[in-house]
């Protein structure tokens, strides 16, 4: 009995943890898009259509769900560490300065790697409907469908982390300052108004995604897989040949649904 109530306070404290980092996103993308900068974000939506409170809900529902998962994934993880499996460290000079600098942008190519091809493949029809239909239901999403996830998918993409822990070393300010990366990232990626300037698309930072290329992946579902950068979408040919142009529409304070009359190819090149 005594053991299973340690496990319990562990769960609990991940669930906590994970549950903090997500209202914070969340609430902060939330608040940046319906009121510190609500009239500029409503000239840069990206859908004609609104998020209505009920999927607003059925987002946070699933969330809670996901966090349960994630929780559990963290007793695993913690135990994987007690073990001696895992490869974080504490103190900087465990590891040579150039790693201490650069395994943090490693990290994410790694988990943008990882999270491109596991999404793919719950594309999948044998495996759509146990792991990512859930995800779907948000057809206009909202910061709060960062962590809407079946337990399927929660698990996929919460495996993450023990893995990546037990292959490469990692210091834990570094992961968890990827952590709060990857939560806000996520929140802001679905927040259905266009946060990046003008010339995002048309320069180097074309590499990373924005909120408008993943909300066309839940606009029309295949393609635009991709996280935090654009090139396995470029690379193995699943990024909508439209994005530069639903782009431009949405800091031009077009809509880009289906129920918008499309601009012609030459502006797909760039929003000048």
């Amino acid at each position: 009995m005594e053991f299973l109530w340690e496990m319990a306070q562990t769960w609990g404290e991940h669930f906590r943890r994970d549950l903090f980092r997500y209202l914070i996103a969340a609430t902060a993308v939330s608040l940046l898009v319906s009121w510190v900068f609500r009239q500029w974000m409503d000239s840069r939506r990206i859908q004609r259509r609104r998020a209505s409170w009920k999927d607003i809900r059925r987002e946070i529902r699933f969330s809670m769900l996901t966090l349960g998962v994630f929780a559990t994934i963290g007793i695993i993880t913690s135990i994987l560490g007690d073990w001696g499996l895992l490869r974080i460290y504490r103190q900087w000079s465990d590891y040579p300065l150039w790693w201490n600098l650069i395994s943090l942008p490693v990290l994410i190519v790694l988990h943008d790697t990882y999270f491109y091809w596991a999404h793919r493949a719950m594309h999948h029809p044998a495996l759509f409907k146990h792991f990512h239909r859930v995800h779907h239901l948000s057809r206009t999403p909202t910061p709060w469908a960062a962590y809407s996830f079946s337990v399927g998918e929660a698990s996929l993409m919460g495996i993450f982390s023990p893995l990546i822990l037990a292959l490469i070393p990692l210091h834990l300010a570094v992961w968890l300052i990827f952590i709060f990366v990857m939560i806000f990232r996520n929140a802001m990626l679905h927040a259905g108004c266009e946060f990046h300037p003008r010339s995002w698309v048309d320069g180097p930072l074309d590499i990373m995604t924005t909120t408008t290329h993943h909300d066309l992946h839940h606009q029309r579902f295949h393609g635009n897989y991709g996280f935090y950068f654009t090139w396995w979408d470029r690379w193995m040919g699943t990024e909508f040949k439209n994005y530069k142009q639903a782009f431009c529409q949405a800091v031009d304070g077009n809509f880009s649904d289906s129920h918008t009359r499309k601009r012609s190819i030459a502006s797909n090149l760039n929003c000048g």
